[in-house]
């Protein structure tokens, strides 16, 4: 599987100011190789060279690449700090990872903070993770290791070793998988008895970033809708695909997100996608998790056919979205009040999630009752 993800420090930095791909991940690669029988480097090594230039790899679902993060993030502000110190670093919070909803960006803050020592851990380490010849106790070693520097680390879907196991009803991992599909011993361990949260998000706008995405194995890839940015085609397929029994597929990422609401162990407090980071945030803050905070420069993004957006599917393949996804447009109505299902929307605290020319590409969009 593959995912490519662009931090928004690249366009203030280009590749001055970030860690390299060689410094970084040769280190860690030495450090971790001998857990998985590897040659020293050999892992990440090849994966450097195979995006030569570009900086360091983020991998989340084995090969993929990101730019390195601005050295200019880091803490949070005064006031978000500021609160009372929790029990516990995770503010009794445990998150249920919907595919294409920030996960990885969560995941990342939660385990190694903010800024560029964040993104030069946590890219190797996702690289070594998602080796096909790593077991789950070579895992939990390379996590060890990794984290033992780090205060109050929080290892939340993806950076847990222990869900890497593969789900005997989805065919997917379970960090990707709803709960209530989990085998009860390890979702018992995972989710305890903490609050479950999880990003909820526009099902149109969540189906634009898929396939910008462009991923065969995560999301899709749409090669001849793509080379022409032409999302409604692409969106329609997925749509036909869907409805004609590809339930699971490309990493579970076409599963309504209500899945992951369903009990036993769904989750209990959605997060408003279309305000991330700052919904998360708010989160965090009011949880007394005082060493989560996702910067702008932390999140971890797709990129390409930066233009389209979900003003540009036309009433049929709307159409078909709110077949597939009625129970998600009922639950972004139930909890954040969107119940209008002919809004466009797009995420303007994210960098690239929003068409550089909104106010031209929304006098054309449609809007469909």
């Amino acid at each position: 599987m593959a995912l490519r993800f662009v931090t928004a420090s690249l366009l203030a930095l280009g590749a001055s100011g970030a860690p390299s791909c060689a410094s970084c991940s040769f280190e860690l690669a030495s450090l971790v190789a001998e857990e998985l029988n590897l040659k020293e480097g050999a892992t990440v090594k090849a994966l450097c060279e195979e995006d030569a230039g570009v900086g360091l790899k983020l991998l989340q679902t084995g090969t993929g690449r990101a730019h390195a993060i601005s050295a200019t993030s880091g803490t949070a502000p005064a006031a978000a700090a500021a609160t009372t110190k929790a029990a516990a670093p995770d503010g009794g919070l445990v998150l249920a990872h919907i595919p294409y909803n920030f996960g990885h960006t969560i995941e990342k803050v939660a385990a190694y903070g903010t800024g560029n020592q964040a993104m030069a851990t946590y890219g190797p380490v996702q690289a070594i993770l998602n080796s096909h010849t790593a077991s789950t106790e070579s895992r939990w070693a390379v996590v060890k290791k990794t984290t033992r520097s780090f205060n109050d680390s929080i290892l939340w879907g993806h950076m847990n070793p222990d869900l890497f196991a593969l789900s005997n009803v989805t065919g997917c991992p379970l960090y990707y998988t709803p709960g209530k599909y989990w085998p009860t011993e390890v979702a018992e361990a995972y989710f305890g008895n903490k609050t479950i949260f999880g990003m909820l998000r526009d099902p149109f706008e969540r189906l634009v970033a898929l396939f910008r995405g462009n991923f065969a194995e995560y999301g899709g890839s749409y090669p001849e809708f793509f080379a022409t940015c032409d999302v409604n085609g692409a969106v329609r397929q997925m749509m036909t695909d869907y409805l004609a029994g590809d339930t699971y597929s490309v990493g579970c990422t076409f599963v309504p997100q209500s899945e992951y609401f369903d009990a036993p162990f769904g989750i209990d407090i959605a997060v408003d996608n279309r305000l991330f980071p700052d919904s998360a945030n708010k989160l965090f803050t009011e949880r007394g998790a005082n060493n989560l905070f996702v910067n702008t420069e932390d999140i971890l993004h797709v990129t390409g056919c930066d233009n389209s957006w979900a003003g540009d599917l036309d009433c049929e393949t709307k159409s078909l979205v709110k077949q597939v996804y009625a129970r998600d447009f009922a639950l972004l109505c139930e909890k954040f009040g969107y119940c209008d299902q002919s809004e466009n929307t797009c995420i303007k605290g994210v960098p690239q999630m929003c068409p550089k020319n909104l106010t031209a590409k929304a006098l054309t969009a449609t809007h469909c009752v």
